[in-house]
């Protein structure tokens, strides 16, 4: 009985200080990947003589690739109520006016399907709490990249830089606002429910 008891204790305390490590090599991902892009930024703050467009479009590659990484190793954003479709979305009306749709078909074909395989395959599995997750992860990943991105040209815009800003909300509209455009349009396709999403 004994030798049990002292069993279970070693299991709890092993899976314990696994979490831990996991939890602690999260951690540090998180800051080298954002000192990463720091770092990058910076770089691309000092080429001020480059071409504002490809400076622009290493802004929102860098941006998107962080927030994209960074998300699975921070969790999803517990904002349940965001992600719930409003009234006036239900009919998804408003994306179809907005081209949506022609964007999903865009996103799905071509070079640009290949950064995006998770999606696709939860689609395909059937399951609504993994379609669901998915969907959540892409939203939040895009989202949070195209308020940052939208903040980087605010500045470049207060610095006089308007060229930079404007290449930067130009390619931040197809590169990230689009993107979760489409994640909620995938919702209203499948009937407006929002299951809890796998964990």
């Amino acid at each position: 009985m004994n030798r049990s008891v002292d069993l279970g204790r070693d299991t709890r305390l092993d899976e314990a200080r696994s979490r831990a490590t996991r939890g602690r090599g999260r951690r540090t991902l998180f800051v080298v990947a954002s000192l990463a892009l720091a770092a990058i930024l910076v770089l691309l703050e000092r080429e001020r003589d480059g071409s504002s467009l490809l400076r622009a479009a290493a802004v929102n590659l860098a941006v998107v690739s962080w927030s994209s990484f960074v998300l699975p190793l921070r969790g999803l954003p517990a904002f349940e109520s965001y992600y719930r479709l409003r009234r006036w979305e239900r009919s998804g009306r408003l994306y179809r006016a907005l081209g949506v749709p022609a964007f999903r078909a865009l996103v799905r074909r071509g070079p640009l399907a290949t950064f995006n395989h998770a999606l696709p395959a939860a689609w395909r599995s059937g399951d609504p709490r993994r379609i669901e997750h998915e969907i959540r992860a892409a939203e939040a990943g895009h989202g949070i990249a195209f308020g940052l991105v939208l903040a980087f040209a605010t500045i470049a815009l207060l610095r006089s830089e308007v060229r930079l800003a404007a290449w930067l909300v130009g390619l931040d509209l197809p590169m990230n606002l689009y993107p979760v455009l489409l994640q909620r349009f995938h919702r209203v396709r499948l009937g407006g429910a929002s299951p809890t999403p796998e964990r």
